[in-house]
């Protein structure tokens, strides 16, 4: 719209007193958008893909970091509860990244927690979002102990190992 002369038109229709407009940085990222990138498969793990706006912002956030590194971000939806029915190496072979995002509740914690395994076992990157990181931590635990007994207390109120707890208020609330 500059080339065509928009700005200056407005410029001069309002009376205004403009200077020479730096455009440089708006040019650079308009030709990062247009220029092919090499593309990266992120595993997205959770409850709702099938619900894409309920993970929109993991995937703006995902869309705006690969401008900056000139990648193509190919998101892999996956649904927890077919990797706790399926298993993961299928589910999650071509991820070179995966995210667990945000939630709650016990549905599909188990094939969460396949996903951290699987990252954890195969050296990808995994990022966890809050309940992402429950699930990590959980995870672990269960890997160091050699033991399925580690939960937290959300999930499993009487486990033995409890490596994540709700906050005090929290405990005393119906529907957690």
């Amino acid at each position: 719209m500059e080339e065509e002369g928009l700005g200056q038109l407005i410029v001069d229709k309002l009376s205004l007193k403009a200077h020479q407009p730096d455009l440089s940085q708006w040019q650079e990222l308009v030709s990062r958008l247009k220029a092919p990138h090499e593309p990266v498969n992120i595993a997205l793990v959770g409850k709702y893909v099938e619900l894409k706006d309920a993970y929109f912002s993991v995937r703006e956030a995902l869309r705006h970091a690969g401008l900056y590194h000139n990648r193509d971000i190919n998101l892999l939806w996956v649904r927890s509860e077919d990797l706790e029915r399926d298993g993961s190496d299928a589910l999650l072979d071509s991820a070179q990244g995966i995210i667990v995002p945000g939630g709650f509740g016990i549905r599909g914690i188990e094939g969460m927690i396949k996903a951290a395994s699987y990252a954890r076992d195969n050296e990808i990157p995994y990022l966890g979002l809050c309940l992402g990181m429950h699930v990590m931590v959980i995870e672990f635990a269960r890997y160091v102990l050699g033991s399925t007994e580690p939960n937290s207390t959300e999930f499993d109120t009487s486990t033995p190992y409890p490596v994540i707890d709700l906050l005090p208020e929290q405990k005393e609330m119906e529907n957690k």
